[in-house]
């Protein structure tokens, strides 16, 4: 095939415009940031939603550090005791008075339960109205049995109308059930801190490594544009001007060294670490059982059902906890276990301030004080 200038300038556009793309795909891949030619700096793993969040949250941190100037293996801690103090535990004192609530309905639901079973026991098809005929309620032939006439119905409705009473009495005296979730609050706000606590260290997203092989020292508070040429394929050459280089800007670079050196000596000395002998993850998951099984000891009765299949849920969670965290910096374990030990201790405060009320002792037999005295007479003449 003869080629011509047209041809051989078509396959020379062609085969550059490919090279661009795929210079251009392969620049997706650079490490979270690009920057279009309008100047604005692109995030390819931060939320747009977020990111205002997340920016917001690490102000405040590194204010918190400059205002205290606290050594950072300090300042984590009172980061956590503050965002529990502040945020978690308004919401966990409400809910714990919403389940003392609902306890201290317990005796009535459970006379209403009592008063069920009699009257579902009880509930009879009402008789024909006339000779031969029936009501429009009654079928034909069941005048005068029993409705419930097998113990799986009567326990069936019994359950059926005590669950409703249930929920009429809860959102008559304001507990209802849905108001239970409020306490899930900690766990974006937990999210949030722990990913906030990352950005502080110029890592954005929460799947990224906190660099613990390689030290970005470069310090510069505006991207880098780099030229890509291409000297291949004949010499043929193509600018590519959106690729960036990350740099750190001055705070981070600050936060980074002094957390560099910000440890325990013969411990952990870099919190960007993990802890080479692996106790911080030892604590933090003996922390997370401890709030499990105290919690389970401080249960009013065994958990059944969906709440058993919890608790054995959150068991396995917090023992799977170490090998999960073997590998994490030491930055975050400090927050997660002192996170994880103001709620034990927290709930350990509630339950002695605000205890749950005691379960009713049954009524005993009532005798007539008349009755009492000859009793008393009767022993005191047979002696």
């Amino acid at each position: 095939m003869l080629r011509t200038p047209l041809t051989t300038s078509i396959s020379t556009t062609t085969s550059s415009i490919s090279r661009h793309h795929h210079r251009h795909s392969l620049l997706l891949l650079l490490p979270r940031n690009g920057t279009p030619r309008n100047g604005t700096p692109r995030n390819f793993t931060t939320s747009t939603l977020t990111d205002p969040l997340l920016s917001t949250t690490t102000s405040l941190i590194l204010t918190l550090q400059s205002t205290t100037t606290l050594p950072w293996l300090l300042t984590i801690p009172l980061i956590a005791l503050t965002v529990r103090t502040c945020i978690t535990l308004p919401f966990t004192i409400y809910s714990h008075k919403r389940t003392l609530k609902q306890l201290s309905l317990s005796p009535i639901i459970h006379a209403w339960s009592s008063i069920y079973r009699r009257r579902v026991a009880k509930e009879t098809y009402p008789p024909t109205a006339a000779a031969g005929t029936a009501t429009l309620s009654t079928p034909a032939g069941l005048a005068g049995r029993k409705v419930y006439d097998t113990p799986e119905k009567w326990t069936k409705e019994v359950l059926k109308r005590t669950k409703d009473k249930r929920v009429e009495l809860y959102k008559k005296f304001g507990c209802p059930y849905w108001k239970g979730f409020v306490g899930l609050i900690q766990i974006p706000v937990w999210v949030v801190a722990s990913v906030s606590v990352r950005r502080v260290t110029g890592v954005s997203g929460w799947d990224a490594p906190i660099d613990v092989s390689k030290r970005v020292r470069e310090v510069t508070t505006t991207p880098t544009t780099t030229t890509t040429t291409a000297a291949a394929d004949g010499g043929a050459g193509l600018d590519i001007d959106n690729a960036v280089v990350a740099g750190v800007d001055e705070v981070t670079a600050k936060v980074r060294e002094e957390m560099q050196t910000g440890g325990i000596d013969g411990w952990f000395v870099d919190l960007l670490q993990p802890d080479p002998y692996m106790i911080l993850p030892i604590v933090f998951s003996l922390t997370l059982f401890t709030n499990v099984m105290s919690a389970t000891a401080r249960a009013s009765k065994e958990p059944t059902g969906w709440r058993k299949g919890l608790r054995n849920a959150l068991m396995g969670i917090s023992i799977a906890a170490f090998p999960l965290t073997i590998g994490s910096p030491a930055i975050l374990l400090l927050y997660w276990i002192t996170s994880g030990t103001y709620s034990l201790v927290q709930n350990a405060a509630l339950h002695a301030l605000m205890p749950p009320p005691r379960s009713v002792a049954p009524v005993g037999e009532k005798v007539p004080s008349w009755l009492k005295k000859e009793k008393k007479g009767d022993g005191a003449g047979g002696s």
